[in-house]
């Protein structure tokens, strides 16, 4: 190699590093792309479940909310009696659990 030769060299080992630096980069580029749009499918996919399950108890809120327009105290205490004697276990485990959680709300005030 002689001292003439030496810059063409350099110009081509240069322009050769460029190349494969801007290759890589535009494969970064494209691999953190695909990987942005993997995330954002995974949370619609999420976001749709989610909003789906809101949807069901705001639709049983309304539900609850009609049943406490439409009835008196009365016909309320009625329907009340009318679970715990068709499931009276189902009763017990909901009385204690609300129990609980009510000790644990007072002992935290």
């Amino acid at each position: 190699m002689t001292n003439a030769s030496i810059p063409s060299h350099l110009a081509d080992a240069s322009s050769r590093l460029q190349d494969k630096a801007s290759g890589a980069l535009h494969n970064g580029r494209i691999a953190v792309a695909d990987g942005l749009d993997g995330a954002a499918a995974r949370l619609n996919d999420g976001g749709d479940r989610v909003a789906g399950a809101a949807h069901d108890a705001a639709d049983k809120l309304e539900v609850s909310a009609n049943y406490v327009r439409k009835n008196n105290r009365g016909a309320m205490l009625r329907d009340m009696q009318d679970i715990v004697k068709a499931h009276p276990g189902k009763v017990v485990i909901g009385a204690v659990v609300l129990g609980f959680l009510a000790g644990r709300a007072f002992r935290r005030s």
